[in-house]
C-alpha cells in the first residue's frame, strides 16, 4: 500500500521508497526527510508502479527481494512506460547478484547493500538525484526547443504586426509551460507585455499585453519606478535581466535591440532563461521582418495595402480561383466630399476622414477580404469566393455605417460619404492551364476597370450610392485588355 508524505522538502525532490518491510520503510523515510526530500512509500511492486504512473517522482529506491513481484519484475514493467526514472536498487543479499552485472542488466543507476548503513544509502541517493536532475534538464531543453521549433512557422506567417506581437506573448507563456511542466495542454498565462522602440522619438511603446497589461499603456502605468533603471539597462546592453518577481528579455537582431519582453514572473532556472533567449531571438527576427513587410506593402496613413501590392494580390487570388473554380468580387470606394473636408476643416481632418473611412471598410468586410488604397481618396476591396448577393450586402453595410460617421472640426461636422463600384468575376468552367503571365495581368486590369465603370455610374447618379454591379464571364486563355495607364 502506497503512502504519501507531502511535506515540502528543502531539496524540492520527491523520492519513491519501495520495500515490503514496514519498519525499514518508516526508518528510511525519516532519514530521507531529514535530508529535505519529500517521500512517498510503497510496500509492493504493483503499488510502486501505480505511484510511478500517477506522481512526479525524481528517484525510486527499490527493494530487490519482495514477495509477489520482485524488484527486477517491477523494473521490467517500469521501463515500458518510463525509461527515464532513476532507480537505485536495494538488497540485503548483495553477494548473490554482482552489482556491476545488475547495473548493466536492469538499467539502474545505483546499487545499495542495506548492511552498509544509512551513510551509504544517502550517498547513492545523492548520486541518483544528481543524475535525475541532469536528465530532467536535458528533457526540459529538448521539449522547450521542440516547442520553439513548432512555434517558429507561426512567427513567420504573413500577418498584421499586432497579431504577431500578441502571438509572441502567448507563445512565451506556452514555452514556460512546456519547460516547467513538460506538457502544457492549455498554456499558463504569464502576465506581461511586449514593448518596441519607436525610432523617431527613441521611446518604448507598449504594443501588446497579456493579463493586466494592454497595448497603449504608458510605462508609468505598466511598471514601478524602481524597474525603469533595469529596463533601460536591458535596452542599452541587450542583456537578460531579472529582479524580484519580474523578467526582462531583450528582443535583439544582431547588435540592434528592437524592444523587450516584460514578464511578471522571475525566471531563475538557467535552462528556462536560455530557452527564452533563443525564442526571443526568433521573435525579434520575425518582428523585424514584419516591420519591413509593412513598410513595403502597407499605406502608413490608413494601414491598408498599397496599390502595387494590392494588384499583385489580385493576380494571386485570380490564380487560386482558377484552380478552385470560385468567383471573385471587387468593390471600388471613392470618398465623395474629400475636397470640402480639406478646404473647410483642413488637411489633418482630411487624413482623419480617410482613416475613418478605412475603419468603416474593415467593419463591413470579412477577415479574408483585402483592402487597398488606390489613390488619394480611392480604395478597393478584393473579395475572394464572393457572390453577387455578398457584394451587394457589403456595399449596403458600408453605406449604412457611413450614415452615422462625421468629421468634426471647430466650425461643425462634415458627414462622411462615399460612392461604390461593384464587379463580380464569375467562376471559371474549368481550370485555367497553359496561360501566360500577361494573361493574369490583363484579367486583373479588366476586373478593376469594370468596378471603376460601376463607380463612375454611381458618381454620375448623384454620389453616396453604389453603381450597378458588373458581371463578368471568366475570360478565355487568349484574353487581352489594353487600357492605357492600367496598372
Amino acid at each position: 500500500m502506497a503512502r504519501k508524505f507531502r511535506k515540502t522538502g528543502e531539496s524540492g525532490r520527491t523520492i519513491l521508497l519501495v520495500d515490503d518491510d514496514r519498519d525499514y520503510l518508516e526508518a528510511t523515510r525519516l532519514i530521507l526527510e531529514r535530508e529535505g526530500h519529500a517521500v512517498i512509500t510503497a510496500d509492493s511492486g504493483p503499488d510502486a508502479l501505480y505511484v510511478a504512473k500517477t506522481e512526479a517522482v525524481d528517484l525510486m529506491l527499490l527493494d530487490y527481494c519482495m514477495p509477489g513481484m520482485t524488484g527486477e519484475e517491477v523494473l521490467v514493467e517500469l521501463r515500458k512506460f518510463n525509461p527515464l526514472l532513476q532507480v537505485v536498487l536495494q538488497t540485503g543479499y548483495a553477494s548473490e547478484n554482482p552489482p556491476r552485472e545488475l547495473l548493466k542488466r536492469l538499467d539502474i543507476q545505483g546499487f545499495f547493500d542495506k548492511s552498509e548503513g544509512p551513510e551509504k544509502l544517502l550517498l547513492w541517493t545523492d548520486v541518483g538525484l544528481k543524475v535525475a536532475n541532469a536528465m530532467q534538464l536535458l528533457q526540459k531543453s529538448r521539449k522547450g526547443l521542440g516547442y520553439i521549433l513548432s512555434a517558429t512557422p507561426e512567427l513567420y506567417r504573413i500577418q498584421p504586426i499586432e497579431d504577431l506581437l500578441h502571438g509572441i506573448l502567448w507563445q512565451v507563456s506556452g514555452l514556460l509551460g512546456a519547460a516547467d511542466l513538460f506538457l502544457a495542454v492549455m498554456p499558463p498565462v504569464t502576465e506581461g507585455f511586449l514593448a518596441l522602440l519607436e525610432e523617431e522619438r527613441m521611446r518604448l511603446l507598449v504594443r501588446a499585453g497579456v493579463g493586466k497589461f494592454s497595448a497603449g499603456m504608458s510605462f508609468t502605468e505598466a511598471v514601478l519606478p524602481s524597474v525603469s533603471g533595469l529596463l533601460h539597462e536591458t535596452l542599452r546592453k541587450g542583456t537578460f535581466n531579472t529582479a524580484e518577481g519580474i523578467t526582462l528579455v531583450p528582443l535583439c537582431v544582431g547588435d540592434q535591440t528592437l524592444g523587450l519582453l516584460y514578464l511578471e514572473k522571475e525566471v531563475v532556472n538557467q535552462t528556462d532563461r536560455e530557452l527564452l533567449l533563443v525564442f526571443a531571438n526568433q521573435a525579434a527576427v520575425a518582428i523585424q521582418n514584419s516591420q519591413l513587410y509593412e513598410m513595403a506593402t502597407m499605406d502608413p496613413l490608413t494601414g491598408v495595402f498599397v496599390r502595387r501590392f494590392f494588384n499583385q494580390w489580385v493576380i494571386r487570388t485570380l490564380k487560386a480561383a482558377s484552380r478552385t473554380l470560385k468567383p471573385i468580387g471587387i468593390i471600388m470606394v471613392d470618398m465623395d466630399n474629400m475636397k470640402p473636408i480639406n478646404d473647410t476643416a483642413g488637411h489633418l481632418a482630411g487624413d482623419k476622414a480617410l482613416i475613418e473611412l478605412v475603419q468603416v471598410l474593415k467593419e463591413s468586410t470579412r477577415s479574408s477580404d483585402f483592402i487597398g488604397r488606390f489613390g488619394g481618396d480611392e480604395f478597393s476591396i478584393l473579395l475572394p469566393d464572393a457572390s453577387l448577393e455578398g457584394l451587394e450586402r457589403v456595399a449596403r453595410q458600408i453605406q449604412d455605417t457611413l450614415k452615422d460617421r462625421t468629421i468634426a472640426y471647430q466650425g461643425g461636422a462634415i458627414p462622411l460619404k462615399a460612392s461604390l463600384g461593384l464587379a463580380l468575376l464569375e467562376s471559371p468552367e474549368s481550370v485555367s492551364e497553359h496561360v501566360s503571365a500577361q494573361y493574369w495581368q490583363h484579367v486583373a486590369r479588366f476586373l478593376l476597370n469594370e468596378a471603376d465603370v460601376s463607380l463612375y455610374e454611381a458618381k454620375r447618379g448623384g454620389k453616396a450610392r453604389a453603381g450597378k454591379p458588373r458581371l463578368i464571364a471568366w475570360p478565355g486563355p487568349d484574353f487581352t485588355f489594353d487600357l492605357t495607364g492600367g496598372d
